[in-house]
């Protein structure tokens, strides 16, 4: 019987979409949906969502997964949340949303972030929070509110992230994570505490902000409203989840000793797992707290990752948007020296530099170049990016990547990688990675697994893609070579952001 099963269901609040993907004990896919909500542009720098979009989203998601599934719906133990980082979302005294959530993306607050760099000062941000003052945390963002619409920012009586408005729409309780809390810029990293000092030197009240508990906690059951709103039985547990970042760090195997993790979508990332701070890499990478308990994850981004590859795409052949994935296939066997170097800073470095007044650019083009050659000069551009990360980190002893994201769907890609960095390079494929975290989370507290590797390496082949020593020396020399003429390309940058 399908009752004898046991099926987790997660919540994943992204930037484009709202996903509903059940698991059952295997950690196997047995039913999925999706559905889109808007983003709003409506001045230079906003961004912005309505989070009530999301709950009229999950009602249809569910409601037609009750539909289609009715006795998976009925069999699920539990279910686990994650979602999009650092966009608050404002709750007035009646729990109402007081004004729209101001996504990651959002960049209105320079203003504010000048001002808490003359409050506090850079240093010091590194030091409580481990991360650098910007635009895209939560913290800027709150004092713009608290600035430009004073009588209603004091209506707000509770600030909360993504996936914690979907728990209190499903349980009635109010709270947050470890994860999400450390990339506000209102956390002390190292107390994993709300940071008092900040809060009270900006005028905040501690009040505003929800109790943090751990990701893998119960956090309440599902209420007989939220039963009848979204079509789920009543009384089933819901556990907390975690931002999407500390998610996807924990199912693509960061908690494992000497693993790396490289997450190629439209942005890049880079992600590894620590035990505890390394003040060393204070202002290199981004620092947060991890979901799995009394641990940290470190962060590096190519803003500009598999988005580099789309500009190109619009530049030169905006009307055949297939054209450009074709030839990525068509350049799975090639791995010729074509002496150009690709710097994919279109939006800026990201880490280690956090310059983002920086140009992109290629660099040793001859007449002799094709566009295939230019093609797989971003592909190697943007991995050299993500190597220059991991080269601040001293003493890494890592021995192997884990590949998951878009860039899994090309062959080019891990191979590129592997030899890039010299390592064996395990491809996660077709893996909703924030989403597999949220079910591994949920389904080891409510004892469905007894460990998270068991799952993780079900998801993985067991033939890794092997370094080609062949390559292994023009490669580094490569990589070298991007590294010295990325600090003139930076400097030109900031030549011309003078004049």
């Amino acid at each position: 019987m399908i009752d004898d099963f046991p099926y987790i269901l997660t919540i994943d609040i992204g930037t484009t979409n709202l996903k509903c993907i059940i698991y059952d004990g295997n950690g196997l896919v047995v039913a999925q949906i999706s559905q889109s909500h808007p983003t709003y542009y409506s001045l230079p720098g906003y961004a912005e969502q309505n989070p009530s979009i999301w709950i009229s989203n999950l009602q249809n998601l569910l409601r037609e997964l009750n539909n289609k599934h009715l006795k998976i719906i009925k069999a699920i133990q539990g279910i686990s949340l994650t979602g999009q980082m650092h966009g608050p979302i404002f709750l007035n005294s009646k729990q109402e949303i007081a004004y729209p959530c101001l996504i990651w993306s959002d960049t209105r607050a320079q203003k504010e972030v000048n001002y808490l760099k003359n409050l506090f000062t850079s240093e010091y941000f590194l030091k409580i929070t481990g991360n650098p003052l910007q635009e895209s945390f939560t913290l800027p963002k709150v004092i713009w509110l608290k600035n430009h619409q004073p009588n209603l920012f004091y209506s707000v009586d509770k600030i909360v992230f993504p996936k914690d408005y979907i728990g209190f729409i499903l349980t009635g309780n109010l709270s947050t994570d470890h994860s999400d809390a450390s990339g506000s810029l209102m956390y002390n990293l190292t107390n994993q505490c709300w940071s008092e000092e900040i809060l009270q030197n900006c005028g905040l009240r501690k009040s505003l902000l929800p109790e943090i508990i751990q990701s893998d906690v119960i956090m309440g059951r599902v209420s007989s409203e939220a039963s009848k709103q979204f079509s789920i039985p009543e009384g089933i547990p819901v556990i907390k989840g975690g931002g999407d970042l500390a998610t996807t760090a924990l199912a693509t195997g960061t908690n494992q000793k000497g693993s790396l993790s490289l997450c190629i979508g439209t942005a890049a990332q880079m992600l590894i797992s620590f035990e505890s701070i390394k003040e060393k890499l204070l202002g290199h990478l981004y620092f947060f707290s991890h979901c799995i308990s009394q641990a940290y994850f470190c962060l590096g981004t190519v803003p500009t990752g598999g988005s580099s590859i789309q500009w190109f795409q619009n530049l030169f052949d905006s009307e055949n948007q297939d054209s450009i994935y074709q030839e990525l296939n068509n350049l799975n066997d090639e791995i010729v020296e074509r002496n150009i170097l690709f710097f994919p800073y279109l939006m800026g470095t990201g880490t280690p530099y956090f310059d983002y007044r920086a140009n992109g650019a290629f660099l040793g083009l001859q007449i002799k170049h094709k566009r295939n050659d230019l093609i797989f000069s971003i592909v190697e551009g943007i991995i050299m990016a993500l190597k220059d990360s991991l080269f601040s980190i001293p003493k890494t002893n890592i021995k192997k990547i884990f590949l998951s994201g878009g860039a899994t769907r090309f062959s080019l890609w891990p191979k590129l990688v592997s030899v890039i960095f010299n390592l064996p390079v395990f491809v996660f494929r077709n893996v909703d990675s924030a989403a597999v975290g949220a079910f591994l989370l949920g389904a080891k507290r409510l004892g469905i697994i007894k460990d998270y590797d068991t799952i993780i390496n079900g998801l993985i082949p067991n033939s890794p893609v092997l370094p080609q020593p062949k390559y292994a020396q023009e490669y580094e020399k490569k990589f070298q070579k991007y590294r010295h003429f990325s600090s003139f390309i930076r400097e030109y940058s900031s030549f011309e952001n003078k004049l």
